[in-house]
C-alpha cells in the first residue's frame, strides 16, 4: 500500500504529526478494507464490512465497543503512595504514577473492551477458564486487570512485566494476595540475563497449568523459551494473542494442533492499525486458546 511506503520516509513522519499520520492512515485502511471485501459472503466479515460502513475504523469493529465510555470510569488517588487506582469488581487497579487521570480512564476503558464477552481479545469463555487449581503464569502482564479479575479463583499467578515502571503499582493492587502472587520483572525469555528469565529454569518445579501471553509482538522469542513446557505438559492452558503478527495465527494453530492440543480461536476479527506495515487481507484473529487434557 502506498501509504505504509510513505511511513518509511524520514521527512513525512519529521514534518506530519503521528496523530495526524494515525488519522489519515486509518481512513486509507477502512476505504481498502470495504473494497477488499465488499463482495465477500462470510459471514464473520459481512459483519465487519457492515460495521465499516457505518463507523470509522476501530480496532475491534464491533457495535459492543460502544457500550463503554471513558467517561463513565472514577480515579482516586492513594494519598500515602501517591498512585492513582480504579476499582475493579471491587478490587483496586493500580495504574503508573505519572499517568493522567484522563489517561487512566482511556487506558481502563480499552481493557474492559477487550475483555467484554464479544470482543476478538476476550481470553476466557464458560469452556475456557480457570479454577481453584489454575497456576497462572500472565506474560506481558502491565497492569495485570486480567490477574485481578482471577486472583479470588485461582491458586497461584505469576506476573510477568518487564517494564519497571510498573514494579510499584503492581505491589500495590496485589499487596493483600502477596502469599498467591509471584511479581517477576523481567522478560520472559529462551534465555536467563539481567532482564531476561528462562521460561524452562524458572517453571521446572512450578507445576504452570494455564499461560496467558500477550507481548506486543515479542511471542515468537516468549513461545520457544515455552516450547518444552508446553510441548511436554500433560495439562494445560494456553491464551496466546496473535494480532500482533499477519501470520502469528495460522502458525500457532498448526503448532498447538501438531502437539496434540484442542484449538479454537476468539470471536471476530482485529484491525491491528498500529501495525503501519498492516496489508492485505487486513483482519487477524485475536486469539488462540488452546487445550491439552
Amino acid at each position: 500500500m502506498f501509504i505504509n511506503k510513505l511511513n518509511k520516509f524520514f521527512i513525512w513522519r519529521a514534518l506530519v504529526p503521528k496523530k495526524i499520520r494515525t488519522i489519515i492512515w486509518k481512513r486509507v485502511l477502512r476505504k481498502s478494507i470495504i473494497l477488499f471485501f465488499k463482495n465477500d459472503t462470510n459471514e464473520e466479515i459481512k459483519k465487519v464490512i457492515d460495521f465499516l460502513n457505518k463507523n470509522p475504523l476501530e480496532l475491534f469493529p464491533y457495535n459492543f465497543i460502544f457500550n463503554y465510555n471513558a467517561k463513565d470510569i472514577k480515579v482516586y488517588l492513594d494519598k500515602e503512595e501517591q498512585l492513582k487506582y480504579v476499582l475493579l469488581d471491587d478490587k483496586k487497579l493500580y495504574f503508573k504514577k505519572r499517568w493522567s487521570k484522563f489517561r487512566i480512564k482511556k487506558a481502563l476503558n480499552q481493557l474492559l473492551i477487550e475483555q467484554d464477552p464479544q470482543s476478538p481479545h476476550r481470553y476466557l469463555t464458560d469452556n475456557f477458564n480457570v479454577n481453584e487449581n489454575s497456576i497462572v503464569a500472565d506474560i506481558g502482564c502491565a497492569e495485570a486487570n486480567f490477574s485481578l479479575e482471577i486472583i479470588d479463583k485461582v491458586k497461584h499467578v505469576y506476573l510477568f512485566e518487564a517494564n519497571n515502571i510498573w514494579s510499584k503499582p503492581l505491589k500495590k493492587t496485589f499487596e493483600k494476595y502477596k502469599d498467591k502472587v509471584t511479581i517477576v520483572n523481567k522478560k520472559l525469555s529462551n534465555f536467563s540475563s539481567e532482564s531476561t528469565v528462562d521460561a524452562d529454569s524458572f517453571f521446572k518445579e512450578k507445576k504452570i497449568n494455564f499461560l496467558k501471553i500477550d507481548v506486543d509482538g515479542n511471542e515468537k522469542e516468549v513461545m520457544s523459551g515455552l516450547s518444552n513446557i508446553i510441548e511436554n505438559s500433560k495439562q494445560m492452558q494456553v491464551a496466546l494473542c496473535t494480532y500482533h503478527s499477519q501470520n502469528d495465527f495460522e502458525k500457532y494453530s498448526n503448532y498447538f494442533r501438531d502437539n496434540n492440543y484442542e484449538v479454537e480461536h476468539s470471536n471476530g476479527y482485529t484491525v491491528f492499525y498500529w501495525d503501519k506495515n498492516l496489508s492485505y487481507p487486513f483482519l487477524r484473529r485475536g486469539l488462540i486458546r488452546a487445550t491439552k487434557k
